[in-house]
């Protein structure tokens, strides 16, 4: 049986998390934090939790800054350094949940800008956490990520920081659709289940718009962890799964492939790929859920059953 509840959790700025939290009867052998992307919210990783619990682990999911039901201004993370925000409102889940269930282990799993956030909070964090899946990440390019940074600097200066750009928009956008032409929506790079790309575009909370100020926090976000320095500061024990579709817009089989590379040149010696067929970006919302979320909570399994014996 699944027990649902829902925290709104009080950061120091006076900003509201809304705390998603799925349990399963009796004691758990780990705790799913969930770390959404961009453009969605908690509500989306119920499917997701319910199976989870079912193999006997909670799952924790909150709406980042600007995303969700209660969004105060939907699109925009905050007034000033929001990026360091979003980390730290992560940091305060986790406090939640490792107090709420103490001395079980927190396995981090991040989508799309997700694992971004997550990655950042693992650099200070490791040692919180017993594993971390990063779903449809990408390893960028610093000389396209460097202009697009530089562009939304401008844009929210001549715009406005809570202001929306089209510019922008079409900057972290417009190439997403084209490898699927003749396309049906402008979204089916998303997934190949025509019904959940329906879903999303029928639900108020997915998309955008996203403020000048969102972008220029993202880039400028991009721009701090995705170095080898930074990588280093992640726990070189740490178990790390990178998953997703082989035809991801955002980063795909080769982007994943560099995010490998990469973290495999600064010694992670606990990292597993799992890449799969003319998958796209939602895995968790393509034609094969079932087997992914069977992969990734398998790989739970090693991976805390590694930790326990250890």
């Amino acid at each position: 049986m699944v027990h649902h509840s829902t925290q709104i959790l009080t950061v120091d700025d006076g900003h509201k998390i809304h705390t998603q939290l799925w349990q399963p009867d009796g004691d758990c052998a780990a705790i799913i934090q969930v770390v959404h992307g961009l453009g969605e919210h908690a509500d989306r990783y119920a499917r997701f939790a319910a199976a989870a619990v079912e193999r006997g682990y909670a799952v924790c999911a909150h709406d980042h800054r600007g995303h969700g039901r209660h969004a105060e201004h939907p699109g925009h993370f905050a007034v000033s350094k929001g990026w360091d925000r979003v980390v730290n409102d992560v940091d305060v889940v986790n406090g939640f949940v490792r107090q709420t269930l103490p001395g079980i282990p927190v396995v981090l799993l991040g989508h799309s800008m997700g694992s971004y956030i997550a990655q950042n909070f693992a650099m200070y964090h490791s040692e919180r956490l017993a594993g971390m899946i990063l779903s449809a990440s990408t390893w960028p390019s610093r000389l396209k990520l460097l202009p697009a940074f530089i562009i939304a600097h401008i844009e929210a200066w001549r715009l406005g920081a809570s202001a929306n750009s089209r510019l922008l928009h079409k900057l972290g956008f417009s190439d997403f659709n084209k490898p699927f032409s003749p396309a049906r929506t402008d979204l089916d790079w998303l997934t190949r289940d025509e019904d959940e790309v329906d879903k999303y575009i029928a639900d108020p909370l997915c998309g955008g718009p996203y403020t000048c100020g969102l972008w220029r926090d993202l880039f400028g976000g991009l721009l701090q962890i995705y170095s080898d320095n930074s990588l280093r500061r992640i726990s070189s024990e740490l178990p790390i799964l990178i998953t997703g579709g082989e035809l991801d817009a955002v980063g795909g089989d080769k982007g994943m492939g560099r995010l490998a590379t990469r973290y495999a040149q600064t010694l992670h010696s606990q990292l597993k790929v799992r890449i799969y067929s003319e998958g796209r970006h939602e895995m968790l919302n393509e034609v094969n859920r079932d087997e992914v979320t069977r992969d990734w909570l398998d790989w739970i399994d090693a991976t805390i059953g590694t930790s326990r014996s250890g």
